[in-house]
């Protein structure tokens, strides 16, 4: 009995040793993409087409694309939401059979903007049917939104779905595989486009709002992907990316990210902080970075190593900060900050980051 425990101890040790190599090896093979590679408004644009080339080949990007199927007014899947009119499902067939799902929440009271809010790595927006140790704070973003007048449009990530729940490791083989056109990375932001054409398609004779704006907000692997759409697509003007990304030269242990944060080929043409540019450049657009100091998950205080990167957390973040922002100064439009949340306890969308940080912003705005 005593020679068995041995060696489970012995395996797991090896275990939590492969493990911390892993990661180690993971964070040695990243890019370096501290440096800001734009000087113009030209080169912003050219990257933005060499990004869409990289993700839709030869096909380019959806601008025109539909949704397979939708259907209106369902039940809620979402409970407990105030100001709410109807709901509809929409349904996007993609590359490879690969599909995905969001619900649009019309506002009763509509200020005729909608919001994007990107779910991560869960499989339900209702923070009340979700497992235990995953309430993210979706629901209470969607309906302090929905209170404000915002109609909200809820997007899943890929296999992040109800139904299709397969998670991390089934995004990783994903990206392991091939595409009739592009890249992989494609299926984590075809819906949104494809949901953003069908809105503005409709017309209030649809009983639709005449949507005069599109923002976006992420959380976790949505955050990621609220970075990489709004620098795709200039239709995103207020970005709200939650515990979402760092640049790949801060990243270590498990800040390093899933395959789709750290796809060499894709951020050898644009790394993160040439990203954040994208998504804030142009009149009128914003993106508001928000990392919580006490994240339990990635990209907070707690698993940034000091020494190895010689610099604190906090200082670090604010450095790329001052360098994406002093480079939308020199384009001449376009505003980024970093808000880093004292008050959130874990990994989630916080209280204060959707009331404090995300409404006040989008009010201010109008």
């Amino acid at each position: 009995m005593k020679e068995r425990l041995r060696f489970q101890q012995r395996c797991a040790l090896a275990f939590a040793l492969f493990v911390v190599l892993a990661a180690a090896l993971s964070a040695s093979e990243l890019i370096d993409d501290r440096a800001i590679t734009f000087h113009s408004s030209q080169e912003v644009a050219a990257r933005r087409r060499t990004l869409i080339d990289f993700l839709w080949g030869a096909q380019g990007f959806p601008s025109a694309k539909l949704p397979s199927a939708v259907t209106k007014n369902i039940t809620t899947p979402v409970s407990g939401l105030n100001n709410l009119a109807r709901v509809d499902e929409i349904h996007i067939a993609m590359d490879k059979a690969e599909r995905g799902l969001a619900y649009h929440f019309v506002a009763k009271r509509s200020n005729q903007r909608l919001v994007v809010v990107h779910q991560g790595h869960g499989c339900t927006f209702d923070d009340s049917a979700a497992s235990a140790g995953k309430n993210y704070g979706m629901q209470r973003a969607i309906n302090e939104l929905l209170s404000a007048g915002f109609s909200i449009l809820a997007v899943y990530m890929p296999h992040e779905i109800p139904g299709d729940c397969l998670g991390t490791n089934h995004h990783n083989n994903m990206l392991a595989g091939a595409t009739t056109f592009g890249s992989p990375i494609k299926f984590f932001l075809e819906p949104v486009a494809v949901c953003l054409n069908y809105l503005q398609s409709k017309s209030r004779a649809d009983r639709f709002p005449n949507y005069r704006e599109f923002d976006m907000v992420g959380f976790s692997g949505g955050g990621w992907t609220t970075t990489v759409y709004a620098a795709i697509d200039p239709r995103i003007t207020m970005s709200f990316p939650v515990a979402g990304s760092l640049p790949l030269y801060l990243r270590t242990g498990d800040s390093v990210g899933d395959a789709e944060q750290t796809f060499a080929n894709f951020y050898k043409i644009a790394g993160y902080p040439d990203l954040y540019v994208m998504g804030a450049y142009g009149p009128g657009r914003k993106q508001v970075q928000i990392l919580n100091r006490r994240d339990s998950c990635c990209f907070g205080e707690k698993q940034h190593d000091s020494v190895q990167f010689g610099i604190a957390w906090q200082e670090a973040l604010h450095g790329y900060e001052s360098q994406v922002q002093n480079a939308l100064e020199h384009l001449g439009s376009g505003l980024f900050r970093v808000d880093i949340d004292e008050d959130s306890t874990g990994h989630m969308i916080s209280h204060h980051a959707i009331v404090d940080v995300i409404l006040a912003e989008l009010s201010a705005k109008h």
